[in-house]
């Protein structure tokens, strides 16, 4: 703006020492001053923050307008000057019109500027898959995962999926960065699903780019082999039986903080494949972080458990039976006040998860499958088990094999039949499935029939045949057995199928209800309800944890008013949870109306030899934000404020659970682990 007015300045005493001779009333009157500056300023309404000034003036040849400091346009007669603001708010523009000689006249003008975030900038940076158990799973209906839900050996299993990053730039780019491995399922690899170098289209190489619309609740990916979660789930169907499409739409969901983000596509009809995301690289977990910096120092709460016998009942009260449906996650143990589950010897509280004597359910049997023609006339058996067993390839939780007939009476006397298992905490689908040397002739024999043996009437028995190169091509029929403990023959038809090369059987038993087989469980539940409830301050307990697929210990805080609150309002905060299906990573989670369940506020780290060694887990609790540590290092942080529950009232519960929504499968080997509990602390 300076460098302009002494370009004004210099021109005008250039101009005068032309005239020098000249008398001074001469100059005087070459000055002429513009009259009635004004201009229109127009702020365009697309929510760019842009800002057009056209300004007039009696007597002018030019203007400087000035839109903000820094920011000055000269423009002639009759122009405009247009500049665009960085940010909403209100302006005072400067025109400045200049006439004849020195004269000049200013006027100012304001301007209202309202500028549209970018709608991408909610989902700017890294994201990752939700290290946790539910994170990823497919249901019949968003929110419903019910056909499969990773459990913790999933998490395990999948640690290089969990890896994957996706990053959203902020100039609209976007980023599939899988490292050296990544999840493959076997259309992918030709193999098994496992861990595997990356395979194109679907290996980070697209060039793609995101759109995110916060009104619709949607995020779009375009760039051929872009994707979120899994590659497979797409909008035309699975993958690799559609081409890989240009573009991709999810319906995502963000949490108010920003940091969760929950995903939902329907891959086909009816089938919706769901993620939960996380912001971060993943490189926090296990890695460590800052020491924990305490404010709570006067310990006003303790258990250093020193007496042995039955927990201290001035602190301790129990929590009794199977809590009608697994305490609401599924689980399958029974809580008892037993010394065999609950004691404090040595000084250490003990909670034991025992496997108690079985239940029988959850065991089946098959066998002869048979194949029939359009006329009813029986054809070959092509599967008897009285030879070669055949190879089960088992999925869901389930497993079968060939063995000696149990019970050789009815309709079955053969020797060997085939037994498929459901364990307690398999998933609804869980099954298993052999191949064929030959496909079967179903368009001219399109009946099967199958003997079976169920525990239980009523059990959907589902008969599923497939061509083993291509999952997409198969057919399924259900039938219900109609006898308990006994041998019956259950029909199929699939006179309807397609003309297929079927040389895959997969047969489903009790389809529909999670795996009920195996052993009972017994454990212990104990709580400080009723006893001792704080507000604010710093858990610290020092604990071993058990050890073996499906146990889920807890040391965990209620909200007080549970009773007239019911969680998830009441509020939930998990000091330390894991999972033997995840050995050694310890999950610290927050619950709260608007975020529970598989949604809750969590994070986890590594404890290396959790369950060989004592390790010290704490939780620092404050008004504005609760912290989560292990040996004295934080690796979870969530915010509180006055909208969330806590800010009242918790108290304490310890607890070892069996299977479940968290647990997850149980290993049919499971015999019994602990639990041990050197002190808990409470400090304000």
């Amino acid at each position: 703006m300076r460098k302009i007015f002494l370009f004004l300045c210099f021109s005008i005493f250039s101009f005068s020492a032309i005239l020098v001779s000249c008398e001074e009333d001469d100059i005087t009157q070459k000055v002429i001053t513009p009259s009635n500056v004004s201009a229109v300023v127009n702020a365009i309404a697309d929510g760019s923050g842009t800002v057009t000034v056209t300004p007039t003036a009696e007597g002018a040849n030019s203007f400087l307008i000035t839109f903000e400091e820094g920011v000055s346009f000269v423009v002639k007669v009759g122009e405009s000057a247009t500049h665009t603001y960085a940010a909403s708010g209100t302006y005072e523009i400067t025109i400045v019109a200049y006439g004849q000689g020195l004269g000049n006249a200013t006027t100012t003008q304001s301007v209202t500027v309202v500028i549209d975030a970018d709608p991408n900038e909610a989902v700017f940076g890294t994201w990752v898959m939700a290290n946790e158990a539910g994170s990823l799973g497919v249901g019949p209906a968003p929110g419903d995962i019910s056909w499969f839900a990773i459990d913790g050996t999933g998490l395990t299993q999948r640690s290089c999926y969990f890896n994957d990053t996706y990053v959203f730039g902020e100039d609209g780019s976007f980023m599939n960065v899988l490292g050296d491995d990544t999840w493959l399922e076997g259309w992918q690899s030709g193999a098994a699903d496992a861990c595997g170098a990356p395979v194109a289209p679907h290996d980070g190489s697209a060039s793609a780019t995101y759109a995110y619309d916060p009104t619709a609740g949607t995020l779009t990916l375009s760039g051929a082999g872009a994707y979120l979660g899994l590659p497979k789930a797409v909008n035309e169907g699975e993958l690799p039986n559609v081409a890989v499409p240009d573009a991709i739409t999810y319906d995502v969901t963000l949490s108010e903080d920003g940091e969760t983000m929950n995903v939902v596509i329907e891959s086909g009809t009816g089938v919706y494949w769901q993620y939960k995301m996380v912001k971060g690289d993943g490189s926090d977990v296990g890695s460590g972080g800052d020491p924990l910096e305490t404010v709570f120092t006067n310990l006003v709460w303790a258990d250093e458990f020193d007496t042995d016998g039955a927990p201290d009942p001035a602190n301790w009260a129990y929590d009794l039976g199977n809590g009608d449906n697994g305490w609401g996650n599924g689980e399958v143990q029974s809580y008892t006040d037993d010394p065999s589950n609950v004691i404090v010897e040595g000084g250490n509280l003990k909670i034991t998860a025992r496997a108690e004597s079985s239940t029988g359910e959850g065991i089946y049997y098959f066998d002869d499958f048979q194949l029939w023609d359009a006329g009813g006339m029986s054809q070959s058996i092509f599967q008897d088990f009285e030879g070669t067993a055949p190879t089960f390839t088992d999925f869901g939780g389930a497993f079968s094999e060939v063995i000696a007939n149990p019970d050789m009476s009815g309709i079955n006397m053969s020797a060997t039949v085939g037994q498929t298992t459901k364990p307690q905490g398999s998933e609804t689908f869980a099954a298993s499935f052999f191949d064929l040397a030959a496909p079967l002739d179903v368009p001219t024999n399109p009946t099967i029939t199958v003997k079976t043996w169920s525990p239980i009437a009523n059990a959907v028995v589902r008969l599923k045949i497939e061509d083993s190169t291509n999952g997409a091509n198969f057919a399924e029929i259900d039938a219900t057995t109609t006898v308990a403990g006994a041998w019956e023959e259950l029909t199929f038809d699939f006179s309807g199928a397609g003309a297929f090369s079927y040389d895959r059987v997969v047969i489903f038993f009790d389809f529909g209800n999670p795996g009920t087989a195996g052993p009972g469980f017994s454990s212990a539940r104990i709580k400080t309800e009723g006893l001792h409830a704080f507000t604010y301050g710093r858990v610290e307990a020092r604990a071993k944890l058990p050890t073996g697929g499906g146990t889920w210990p807890a040391i965990w805080m209620l909200g007080a008013d549970y009773l007239t609150n019911p969680w998830p309002a009441a509020g939930e905060m998990d000091v330390m949870e894991h999972v033997g299906n995840s050995q050694d990573v310890v999950f610290a989670s927050t619950h709260d109306p608007n975020n529970f369940g598989g949604n809750a506020r969590t994070g986890s780290t590594i404890v290396e030899g959790a369950s060989d060694e004592f390790h010290v887990y704490e939780m620092e609790w404050t008004d504005t934000e609760i912290k989560f540590a292990v040996d004295g290092i934080v690796f979870h942080t969530v915010s509180n404020d006055g909208t969330l529950p806590f800010n009242k009232d918790f108290f304490f519960i310890l607890n070892v659970a069996m299977g479940g929504s968290f647990g997850g499968a149980i290993d049919p080997a499971f015999t019994e682990s602990s639990m041990e509990v050197d002190y808990i602390r409470f400090y304000q």
